[in-house]
């Protein structure tokens, strides 16, 4: 491996990837194998020409459920599993909201037509090692492609790696597939010691997250422990072969990409007992701001966009605070989307959208205290009013899911959301995504803990492998037995409940007014309400009265708003918070306090 005679490395990513997004992993990796190797890369994203076969109105609609996405290639890669495949689509086909009709048979046609073209149009024999991104609703896409290109070139030396490539996973994947390696964890290390191991430059696989079907264990060093890669040290990452792809496939019909930056690894509070999106992960580490802001500007400059979207589980809740202030000063007007924590709120709430924060994803899940300290998210419902005010308050579109069914849940923790939904009323809606059971996830690990008496293959992923390798896999995504049923009984009413929420928000036009709002004339304040039934409630709030709900405008107990107004007893200012907790214009947590209209200036 030299300048002269390169080692020869291909990054593919299959769909089903969102298609106006380039790869981060491929960029990443391009762009850190070759600053520090004489290896040659060369990106490829083959879900590019699949969006311009099927439209990109499909193409989304098909990428955003996980199911449909692995049964139309499991119809290709397993031709006897196609009556299932197909039945699966169906099935999902026919959930949620702005379905797409589409032919099953017809688009397995062109899914596989497209895969044999994009195969005979490039040359595989010229790389030396050819690598795939498997990560969210990737898996059978790749293993097609896999299957196919062997095939047609045994002698290709395959890799596979991503965020659905854990070690568990390894020793079937090795056994019933066509891949030579897989790695597990972090790419950037270990792949550039898997391509000097196979262009003779070391003598063993040094990284133990290396899994080979082709290498005895013996070479690997197994007992050696990957480091830990610092990420305020990585090069910005390269996308341009996906700006090539995409201005050859859609010249004619352009549309301008969302750029995906990496702004930490791993997730600071790691703790929650549902979520195992942090299994690829060593430790939390973050860039620092000026390190983001500088990677973000050169992005934009090389590619002419303005719209990102940071990858990362949480961001790093003061850099990312410095970060949003230095782009609110950058004369630019960038948009970006994150992820949150409910404690990203206040001022730097405030501060993200001047500086271009536009939507965030917040890891709301449960509106019942009971359930947030099952699930170990370290906040409470209060916290998740707040952000969910402090977005709409700023102007930033905030999703949020609410995990329903969780095993174990009460009808005393039911009642609880159902009550709290109301408060929940005048605020953007939030999603109800039924639990699943994720592998290597703390109620993976502990089932008995929350109800679980056996652990399963899910019956969807069932019927999208042939039994017997179906059997030996270690998806990400597990079945259980347990208390589904009751628990499916249990959380209707909050379905019902949450759907209509989003339908009476659906139904207003964007420039009404806000559900809850107050306006301030000094000594007084006015507050309108409008309620679910579309009644129009006022309220004024005179002198003290006023000073008071003021003083609720961010989380406050009820001592501290006692010694605010000494000349009140703490009863007496209960009774009058508990007054307007009575109207929902004010929320109670123990002995603390949010007012929750937001302020509406003319």
């Amino acid at each position: 491996m030299t300048s002269t005679n390169p080692f020869r490395l291909a990054l593919v990513s299959m769909p089903w990837a969102i298609f106006n997004r380039p790869s981060v992993q491929l960029g990443a990796l391009k762009s850190y194998l070759e600053a520090h190797s004489a290896v040659k890369v060369r990106t490829f994203h083959p879900y590019l020409g699949v969006a311009r076969v099927l439209g990109r109105d499909l193409y989304h609609f098909i990428s955003g459920n996980v199911w449909i996405c692995e049964a139309l290639y499991s119809a290709i890669l397993f031709p006897g599993q196609r009556s299932w495949a197909r039945r699966v689509v169906e099935e999902e086909a026919g959930k949620g909201e702005n379905r797409i009709p589409f032919d099953f048979d017809a688009t397995c046609a062109q899914l596989e037509t497209h895969l044999t073209q994009w195969a005979a149009a490039n040359d595989w024999q010229q790389y030396d090692l050819i690598g795939f991104s498997v990560c969210f609703n990737q898996l059978l896409a790749t293993l097609a492609a896999v299957t196919f290109l062997k095939k047609q070139h045994p002698l290709l030396r395959i890799v596979l790696g991503g965020s659905s490539c854990h070690s568990d996973f390894a020793p079937a994947l090795l056994k019933n597939f066509p891949v030579d390696f897989m790695i597990s964890g972090e790419g950037e290390e270990a792949l550039l010691n898997l391509c000097a191991y196979l262009a003779g430059q070391t003598s063993s696989l040094a990284d133990n997250n290396i899994f080979s079907a082709l290498v005895s264990p013996g070479p690997q060093s197994p007992g050696c422990v990957s480091k830990q890669l610092e990420v305020a040290g990585l090069p910005c990452p390269d996308y341009d072969d996906y700006f090539r792809e995409m201005e050859a496939l859609f010249g004619r019909e352009p549309f301008i990409p969302v750029i995906p930056v990496e702004f930490s690894r791993g997730c600071w509070w790691r703790k929650c007992t549902f979520c195992n999106l942090n299994l690829q992960w060593r430790g939390y580490r973050f860039k620092p701001a000026e390190k983001m802001a500088a990677e973000v500007v050169a992005l934009a400059g090389r590619h002419k966009v303005l719209d990102f979207v940071f990858t990362d589980n949480a961001l790093p809740p003061k850099e990312a605070v410095a970060f949003f202030e230095t782009m609110g000063h950058s004369g630019r007007d960038f948009r970006f989307f994150a992820e949150i924590r409910a404690d990203y709120r206040g001022r730097a709430m405030e501060i993200s959208r001047k500086g271009g924060l536009t939507s965030v994803q917040v890891g709301i899940e449960a509106m019942s205290n009971s359930l947030l300290a099952k699930m170990v998210k370290g906040v409470t419902v209060m916290d998740n009013l707040a952000v969910m005010k402090d977005a709409l308050a700023n102007g930033v579109v905030l999703d949020g899911n609410l995990i329903v069914e969780f095993p174990g849940s009460s009808s005393e923790e039911v009642a609880e959301t159902l009550a709290n939904l109301d408060f929940a009323f005048p605020f953007h809606p939030l999603t109800t995504a039924a639990f699943f059971l994720g592998h290597g996830s703390p109620v993976d690990e502990a089932p008995k803990k929350y109800g679980i008496r056996a652990r399963t293959m899910h019956h969807q992923a069932a019927r999208l492998f042939p039994a017997k390798i179906g059997a030996e896999l270690a998806l990400l995504i597990k079945g259980f037995r347990g208390d589904r049923a009751v628990q499916r009984t249990l959380w209707a009413p909050v379905a019902s409940k949450v759907k209509k929420w989003q339908d009476y928000h659906r139904s207003r036009n964007k420039t009404e007014k806000l559900l809850l709002s107050f306006r301030d004339g000094g000594d007084f304040l006015i507050i309108r309400q409008e309620l679910p039934d579309k009644k129009v409630l006022h309220h004024r709030l005179r002198g003290i009265s006023r000073q008071i709900y003021l003083a609720c405008e961010m989380i406050i107990d009820l001592q501290a708003l006692a010694g605010i107004f000494p000349s009140f007893t703490m009863q007496q200012i209960e009774k009058f918070l508990d007054d307007l907790v009575a109207k929902r214009l004010v929320f109670r947590e123990q002995d603390r306090f949010l007012a929750l209209a937001i302020r509406r200036k003319t």
